[in-house]
């Protein structure tokens, strides 16, 4: 059972997730195609689905939380997919308990050159106050942010950047970095990874570098990664979304990819073979994740309806 008692119990939307089995005929009867109807029932296999609580962070669709790292258990920076000159790139979000989340835009860090369509942040922890932002086009910006202040401190492309890249996603574990294209209803997500040298900000591609994964669910205007968190032992999730346009309706559903293993030999990728829905979800379109200790929270850029936030137990 999920336990919110670490984070805001005052919340002002909720919407249940659904789980579609087979022997619902009534639901399933509602879509066109067999194809659409088979894809939703084995994507519906192996999973339970529970009903959680979405709290409402804003109204404003400039304000959707295009990806979101955690600070500590109670505040976090989000990030922006903005591309305006007077629209936000960065905020800080308090989430306490009894309390709704509180959302706080802070001013870019250089307001001369703005990044364009900003889509994850992820920390850095060997570094205090450090962050890696990515654009979709895959430019990264390494930033300090103390005190509701930010500087860039450096800027690098990731390798396989090209300027039709769609990138959604980052995340860091250990000295390995990990980001993806996010596929779409015809073409796969494309997983890539590689050795991140703090001291110089570089990026080399290991031997096993890649990874591709096409999401069962949601099946129409799909994303297969919107994004990606990495727990401490190493386990990759991804959020799954359909975006059918600003208002929606949305879907989205959660992975996971595999792990990421420390031993001896140092830190490799084992890819799961047999990948099913943890979760599922309706009227969201998850874009943001990141963990705090145990509880992966999830961010949501629901365009014209806005941003939420939930949280979501392993």
């Amino acid at each position: 059972m999920r336990d919110t008692s670490e984070f805001a119990i005052g919340y002002t939307s909720r919407h249940n997730s659904t789980l579609i089995i087979a022997n619902n005929l009534c639901h399933l009867m509602k879509y066109k195609s067999l194809s659409v109807v088979l894809s939703m029932m084995l994507a519906g296999c192996g999973f339970q689905s529970t009903a959680k609580d979405w709290y409402a962070v804003s109204s404003e669709k400039n304000l959707g939380i295009s990806g979101i790292v955690a600070i500590d258990r109670e505040n976090f920076l989000v990030v922006h997919d903005n591309k305006k000159i007077n629209e936000p790139r960065l905020s800080q979000l308090n989430w306490q308990e009894d309390l709704p989340p509180r959302l706080q835009k802070m001013a870019w860090c250089d307001a001369q050159k703005l990044p364009i369509d900003l889509e994850a942040i992820t920390a850095i922890p060997e570094y205090n106050s450090a962050f890696l932002v990515l654009e979709s086009r895959g430019q990264v910006t390494r930033i300090r942010v103390e005190n509701n202040h930010c500087d860039v401190v450096a800027e690098f492309s990731l390798p396989n950047a090209t300027t039709k890249s769609n990138m959604e996603s980052l995340a860091l574990f250990h000295n390995i970095l990990v980001w993806a294209e996010r596929g779409d209803d015809e073409k796969p997500a494309k997983m890539s990874w590689g050795e991140y040298d703090l001291q110089n900000n570089r990026i080399t591609l290991l031997k096993e570098n890649t990874m591709d994964f096409f999401a069962p669910y949601p099946n129409e205007h799909r994303r297969s990664i919107s994004e990606i968190a990495i727990d401490q032992s190493g386990v990759l999730w991804v959020s799954a979304a359909s975006d059918p346009g600003d208002n929606g309706v949305f879907q989205s559903a959660l992975y996971q990819l595999g792990q990421f293993v420390d031993d001896k030999a140092g830190i490799h990728w084992n890819a799961y073979g047999d990948i099913s829905i943890q979760s599922q979800y309706e009227n969201v379109k998850v874009e943001g994740l990141t963990f705090v200790g145990d509880k992966l929270i999830m961010g949501s850029d629901d365009e014209n309806l806005g941003s939420k936030i939930a949280v979501e137990s392993k």
